[in-house]
C-alpha cells in the first residue's frame, strides 16, 4: 500500500476528493483519480494541501499526515489507520487535517 502525505505535487493523483489549497493560496476542488494541476493563476508546477474538511471516529484514513480535532488534540495517522475517539475525552469527534 502506497504511503500518501500532507503535501502533493503537481502531477500527482488525488487519493481523497476535496478541497485544496496550492502554494500562492488559491483554492481548487479536486476530485478523487483526478491530476493535481499546476498552479491556476501561474500556470507552474506547484505543491498542494488539503484545506479543512472533517473525517468522523471510526473513518478509514486515506491520507497519512496529522490531524486535529476540535478540542486541539493532535494525531499521527497513516492510510489504513481509522480515525480515533478524542484521546482527551475517548468520544467521538471530527478530525480535520492540520495546517
Amino acid at each position: 500500500m502506497a504511503n500518501f502525505s500532507d503535501l502533493h505535487l503537481t502531477g500527482e493523483t488525488v487519493i481523497e476528493s476535496g478541497q485544496y489549497i496550492d502554494s500562492g493560496g488559491t483554492k481548487k476542488e479536486l476530485r478523487q483519480g483526478a491530476t493535481f494541476p499546476n498552479c491556476p493563476v501561474t500556470g507552474k508546477a506547484t505543491t498542494w494541501t488539503h484545506a479543512s474538511h472533517t473525517h468522523l471516529t471510526g473513518e478509514t484514513v486515506l491520507e497519512s499526515g496529522n490531524y486535529i480535532d476540535k478540542h486541539g488534540e493532535h494525531v499521527v495517522l497513516q492510510q489504513g489507520d481509522k480515525f480515533p475517539n478524542c484521546p482527551k475525552t475517548g468520544e467521538s469527534i471530527t478530525w480535520t487535517h492540520e495546517q
